[in-house]
């Protein structure tokens, strides 16, 4: 009698468990991930990273050649400087009831053209600078000074890692009791503080794949970056009565 009752006691703490949650193995993936490419077609004169370097936002990455197109923005900025005073002269002019009114104007458009112009010409010089489009890290640097790019050829890529999705598979039954926003734990067994975190379902997958598994993906926050993309996570979710 006494072997019958712990082993029905057993049973009945195995199912309660289960009914508290199921733990299911995903990986890690970085909240977000870019490929930066050149914004036009020239030689990298400097490269301003490296691989491993966190950068912020709007941060430079690297300098392309764009020595015609500084000259042809100094030229630009003269001729907007030249324009700008001959549409003072004529405006004063003009007030003065020396020249007619169709002159003025004249000197008005000629003078946004040049500032059209001076635009146009500063633009170019920017897109010579390869810039950041994001916080992150830079994990890749597939080009080194000298080297010609394209648009077309990515030259760094970039992973934000301030946030990161664990991503699991589970059956319609888990599903049916996952909704957006909610808590859910997660541990890391592959690192060695694998204390317990707090996750966020932030994606249910409306569709499944072949084998009848629904793609979850679970948000943990990563302040400090110590959570590393491509691990082993282990994800609590609740599971079905």
């Amino acid at each position: 009698m006494p072997l019958r009752m712990l082993l029905l006691s057993m049973l009945m703490l195995g199912s309660l468990e289960a009914r508290a949650g199921a733990l299911i193995e995903g990986t890690v993936l970085p909240f977000r991930q870019v490929e930066v490419s050149a914004p036009v077609s020239s030689r990298i004169v400097e490269m301003k990273v490296k691989e491993g370097d966190a950068v912020k936002q709007g941060q430079p990455l690297a300098l392309l050649y764009g020595r015609l197109e500084e000259l042809e923005m100094q030229r630009a900025k003269a001729l907007l400087e030249r324009r700008e005073f001959e549409a003072k002269g004529a405006k004063r002019l003009y007030e003065n009831k020396i020249i007619p009114e169709s002159k003025a104007l004249e000197m008005r458009i000629e003078l946004d053209l040049a500032r059209l112009q001076y635009e146009s010409a500063a633009e170019q010089v920017r897109l010579r600078t390869v810039l950041a489009p994001m916080d992150g890290v830079v994990v890749t640097r597939t080009h080194e000074v000298g080297e010609s790019v394209s648009t077309a050829q990515p030259m760094f890529r970039i992973l934000d890692l301030s946030r990161v999705l664990v991503q699991v598979a589970v059956g319609p039954r888990t599903v049916a009791s996952l909704a957006l926003g909610q808590k859910v734990r997660v541990s890391l067994p592959q690192t060695p503080d694998s204390s317990e975190l707090k996750g966020e379902v932030a994606l249910v997958d409306p569709c499944a794949d072949a084998e009848g598994k629904v793609r979850v993906r679970v948000m943990v926050e990563n302040p400090e970056r110590h959570i590393r993309s491509g691990i082993k996570a282990l994800v609590e979710l609740p599971s079905s009565k």
